[in-house]
């Protein structure tokens, strides 16, 4: 009786033991799919945060975007007594401006020269960057005459800006003054494309907007 007995306690006593490894096992896999579902929330809400960051840059530039295109207008068409650009068939670098479109431009339609990561922007933009004085962002634009980089040189004549610029034709009325018919031939009028791009320094995050002028 005693050897049976000790053997039915032997033999009881294995089974907890190979239980014990298999809740080891399940404990780890466990362990392991917790983890991962907490890697997977603190990137879900390290790209909300990312998201969230961008639209308030985004809604941030808009102030510093409308500053650029009023620097643009004021220097095509409202300086007094003389527009700034003076003579719009060169390139003019101390206003941003070019006579043509520049080559090389992204198929999103942003030049060559605002293109690229921040570190590219800054060693490559060849003008004055304007700091916008609420957000300290940095504020870099160009203007460009829509006409195209293969057209050639200036000035351009009228039928050559027809062939090679995208313009508006005149506003002339059908009716004269003389109540005579013709009149005097008007120039068509240039188009003129005003890209911006705002920067905050110390981020990867960068706002573009184009504005269209004529």
């Amino acid at each position: 009786m005693n050897t049976k007995s000790i053997a039915l306690r032997h033999a009881s006593s294995a089974v907890p033991h190979r239980q014990l490894g298999v809740v080891l096992f399940v404990a780890l896999i466990a362990m392991v799919v917790m983890s991962l579902a907490g890697v997977a929330l603190i990137r879900a809400v390290d790209t909300t945060g990312s998201v969230a960051g961008n639209l308030a840059f985004r809604e941030a530039s808009i102030p510093a975007v409308n500053m650029a295109v009023e620097e643009a207008v004021q220097a095509l068409y409202l300086a007094k007594p003389l527009p700034l650009i003076v003579n719009t068939e060169v390139d003019d670098p101390k206003y941003r401006y070019y006579a043509k479109l520049q080559p090389g431009e992204l198929s999103n339609g942003v030049p060559a020269v605002l293109a690229g990561t921040y570190k590219t922007v800054s060693g490559a933009y060849p003008f004055a960057v304007t700091t916008y004085p609420t957000t300290k962002a940095e504020v870099r634009a160009v203007i460009e005459r829509i006409c195209s980089p293969a057209s050639p040189g200036f000035p351009l004549t009228v039928a050559q800006k027809l062939q090679y610029c995208d313009t508006l034709p005149p506003k002339v009325s059908v009716a004269k003054t003389s109540m005579k018919k013709g009149g005097a031939t008007l120039p068509p009028i240039p188009l003129y494309r005003v890209t911006v791009r705002v920067d905050l320094p110390g981020t990867n995050t960068a706002s573009f907007a184009q504005a269209m002028l004529h």
